[in-house]
C-alpha cells in the first residue's frame, strides 16, 4: 500500500497538538522524531556511548513530525487542510517552521522504523513501560505494562502520559471504576487496571487507536476494559470513581458540563494535555462545572491537574 509521508517542523511543546490533529484528520500514523529523546537517552547509564557532543549537538531542536495518509489522499486539499490546523494552533503553541513537504513511501518502509528509539523506561517509582518486542528484568516491586503503540498515539514519553500515570498511581484504589477519554494506546487503561481497578471503559474518536488499544490489552493479559470508537456521551451514565483525560484543553472544558453525570459524589476529574497558558481556563471552566481543584503538577510546558467532583448529577 502507497503511503503520503507529511513532514512537519515544529518544538517540543507543540508536537503534542500537532499529533492530535493530524491523527484527527485522518493521518493513519504519526512518528515523531524529537532530538531531546535522544540526548535524555544520551544522559542513561551504559546508554549510547557513542554519542559524543559533536553529534549531541548536530541533532539540532528541531521536532519533526512524519505523518502518513493513504496515498489517493487529494494532497494539495490536505496541505491547506494542515497549514489552516497549524496556523490556529499557532494561535497558542509556538509551531515552529511548520508544514516543509510530503512524499511517497511503501508501508514497509515506514511502519517499523521507529521501534529502535523506544526503550524500557519508568514512568514513575513503580510503573515501567516496556515494549512488547524488548526484554526487561524487572524488580519485585515493579508494576510492567508492556506496549505496542502501533500508528496510535501515545507512548508515554510524554509529560502529559508520565503525569497521568503519577496520579493514577496515587489516587486508583482497588475496585474503582475508571473512565479512560481520548485512550490513545490504551496506555493509562492498562495502568488503572494493574494498579487495582475492577473496571476501566476507554473511548476514543480515533479507530486505529481503538485497535491498538485492544491489541495492548491483549499484551498485557487485561480482561477488564472495554474500549470503543466515540466520545464521553456514548458511554453509559452510570458513576464511577475516576475519569482520566489526557486530552487537549478544549475538550476538556468541552466535556467539563457532562462529566458530573459519570462521577460518584467526591470522584476525580484527572485532566493532562492542558498548555500552562490555558491551565488558569480550564480550572475556571471547571470550578464553574461543580467541581474542587484537589492538586494542580506541572512539567515541562503541560499541566496536569485533579478536580473532585463535589455534584455528582
Amino acid at each position: 500500500m502507497k503511503w503520503i509521508e507529511i513532514r512537519i517542523k515544529t518544538t517540543e511543546e507543540a508536537y503534542d497538538a500537532i499529533s492530535y490533529m493530524l491523527t484527527s484528520i485522518g493521518a493513519g500514523g504519526v512518528a515523531i522524531e524529537d532530538p531531546n529523546d535522544i540526548r535524555r537517552e544520551a544522559l542513561k547509564p551504559n546508554s549510547l556511548d557513542y554519542a559524543d557532543d559533536e553529534f549531541l549537538n548536530s541533532l539540532g531542536e528541531d521536532v519533526i513530525i512524519k505523518a502518513y495518509f493513504p496515498g489517493e489522499t487529494n494532497i494539495s486539499e490536505l496541505v491547506s487542510l494542515i497549514k489552516e490546523k497549524l496556523d490556529f494552533i499557532g494561535g497558542f503553541l509556538n509551531v515552529g517552521e511548520g508544514y516543509c513537504g510530503y512524499s511517497e513511501m511503501d508501508e514497509e518502509d515506514w511502519s517499523t522504523s521507529w521501534k529502535k528509539y523506544y526503550k524500557p523506561f519508568h514512568l514513575t517509582d513503580r510503573l515501567v513501560v516496556k515494549p512488547s518486542w524488548e526484554n526487561y528484568d524487572n524488580k519485585e516491586d515493579e508494576i510492567i505494562i508492556e506496549m505496542n503503540p502501533g500508528m496510535a498515539f501515545g507512548t508515554g514519553t510524554h509529560e502529559t502520559t508520565k503525569m497521568c500515570a503519577t496520579l493514577l498511581d496515587k489516587y486508583v484504589k482497588d475496585g474503582d471504576r475508571v473512565i479512560d477519554v481520548g485512550c490513545g494506546t490504551g496506555i493509562l487503561s492498562i495502568i488503572a487496571s494493574k494498579l487495582g481497578a475492577a473496571e476501566i471503559t476507554a473511548v476514543d474518536i480515533d479507530e486505529v487507536a481503538v485497535k491498538v488499544t485492544k491489541e495492548n490489552l491483549e499484551i498485557n493479559r487485561v480482561d477488564n476494559v472495554f474500549a470503543f470508537k466515540g466520545v464521553l456521551d456514548d458511554i453509559s451514565k452510570e458513576k464511577r470513581d475516576i475519569v482520566v483525560a489526557n486530552i487537549i484543553a478544549s475538550v476538556i472544558i468541552d466535556i467539563s458540563s457532562s462529566i458530573p453525570y459519570y462521577l460518584k459524589k467526591d470522584g476525580f476529574l484527572i485532566a493532562s494535555g492542558i498548555i500552562q497558558e490555558r491551565k488558569q481556563e480550564v480550572l475556571d471552566e471547571c470550578l464553574k462545572k461543580g467541581f474542587k481543584c484537589e492538586e494542580i503538577i506541572e512539567l515541562g510546558e503541560w499541566v496536569a491537574i485533579v478536580l473532585r467532583c463535589l455534584d455528582s448529577l
